[in-house]
């Protein structure tokens, strides 16, 4: 079988983010194609609580006109610089700031996603061709030992929540 060719296209950049919790915020998407055909949409996330990482939950799948989220699974990465390249390392979909988003579909566990090689190439990819996530890897503090999460409250109102890093 021939390697697939992924493209991309880059979707939002970084923008302001919540008045609230993290004026700094930033969540630049993207989406991937394989073949010419949609496969993927990407957020990464190295301000709202990613001091020390980036976050980075893709989704993969069908994206035709009658898909839906039942045709398609998201796994989530945190990264870290070291040297030239980035390690990423599988965390838990539901632990993702972008677990509600219904269209992402199914949401990997971290065992899944570990065993997932198409997706770990894909984050790969998408670090080489996404200009943006180098500079985040690097602008990131490996000196912090806390950072703020969103945090859905019962009400359904995002609070930035305390997120030790040691855990992860």
């Amino acid at each position: 079988m021939a390697q697939a060719e992924f493209t991309i296209e880059l979707g939002s950049d970084p923008s302001g983010g919540c008045p609230c919790c993290d004026p700094a915020a930033c969540f630049p998407q993207g989406y991937v194609s394989r073949n010419g055909i949609p496969h993927a949409i990407y957020f990464a996330d190295w301000q709202f609580g990613a001091e020390g990482f980036v976050e980075l939950l893709v989704s993969t799948g069908e994206w035709g006109r009658d898909s839906g989220p039942e045709d398609r699974q998201a796994a989530a990465f945190r990264g870290r610089l070291t040297g030239p390249k980035a390690i990423w390392t599988p965390i838990e979909a539901t632990d993702s700031l972008w677990c509600d988003v219904a269209m992402i579909g199914h949401l990997l566990s971290l065992r899944d996603t570990k065993q997932d090689a198409d997706t770990r190439a894909l984050v790969e990819f998408i670090e080489s061709a996404d200009h943006r996530i180098i500079p985040a890897l690097k602008s990131v503090s490996e000196k912090s030992t806390q950072s703020l999460r969103p945090h859905r409250s019962a009400g359904g109102i995002f609070q930035a929540q305390a997120l030790t890093k040691s855990g992860e």
